[in-house]
């Protein structure tokens, strides 16, 4: 499962690798590296930073363009149940990639190339989000308006054409100030400087008005 939410600064690329009951419980006796039968936390997340590397290593992305490497800022591994007889279960990986600048229109391609044993569906959703234009989605040559793609098998389109995302973000789209795509962020003074700055010389003009009266009036008298 693969789906991608644009924001003002950034889109989001939520990768879903779902073990069925057969697969997923012959991968839990490789994962049980020390065969004790349960499948430890350590255990788990070694299983899904392999799983994200090798997943990382099968995507292309380009924004603009531009080639953009994928970070996992999250690999979350779904067992369920710790029992190595256990059977489905699934890992969560979750990517930012920051947008060269604001308020614009954008085009992200992402062809993906990485193959599990006997595939079964694969889904491709698109996020509608607060102002947040999507202009195309395609796959390969196939629209969708829903922004909905799934195909059965290894492959498909993704790993040959691949997924095109067309999107202009509006005013009213909401951006995210934790500072993880640096370019948003203001390269010149930041507001509040100003506003102290502007009070201090509102200040200083004040009493150097009060100054000028009181010596008026002793001159006056």
């Amino acid at each position: 499962y693969l789906k991608l939410t644009p924001l003002t600064d950034r889109v989001r690329v939520a990768y879903t690798v779902f073990m069925g009951q057969v697969p997923g419980a012959a991968a839990r006796r490789q994962i049980d590296s020390n065969h004790d039968g349960q499948i430890a936390d350590g255990e788990g997340q070694a299983f899904g930073a392999r799983l994200g590397d090798e997943v990382r290593g099968n995507l292309e992305l380009t924004v603009d363009g531009v080639v953009v490497p994928v970070t996992w800022t999250t690999v979350s591994v779904g067992m369920g149940s710790a029992d190595v007889t256990a059977g489905a279960f699934s890992v969560d990986l979750i990517a930012w990639v920051c947008l060269p600048k604001p308020g614009a229109a954008h085009e992200l391609r992402i062809k993906d190339r990485f193959v599990i044993d006997r595939p079964g569906e694969t889904e491709i959703k698109i996020e509608d989000s607060l102002g947040i234009v999507i202009d195309k989605a395609a796959l390969g040559a196939v629209q969708n308006a829903e922004h909905d793609f799934r195909f059965a098998g290894a492959g498909g389109p993704m790993a040959s054409d691949g997924l095109q995302l067309n999107f202009t973000t509006g005013p009213d789209a909401p951006a995210a100030a934790d500072g993880t795509c640096k370019a948003f962020k203001s390269a010149g003074i930041p507001p509040f400087v100003f506003v102290f700055a502007g009070g201090l010389l509102a200040t200083v003009l004040g009493t150097i008005m009060v100054i000028v009266q009181r010596r008026g009036a002793k001159r006056t008298a």
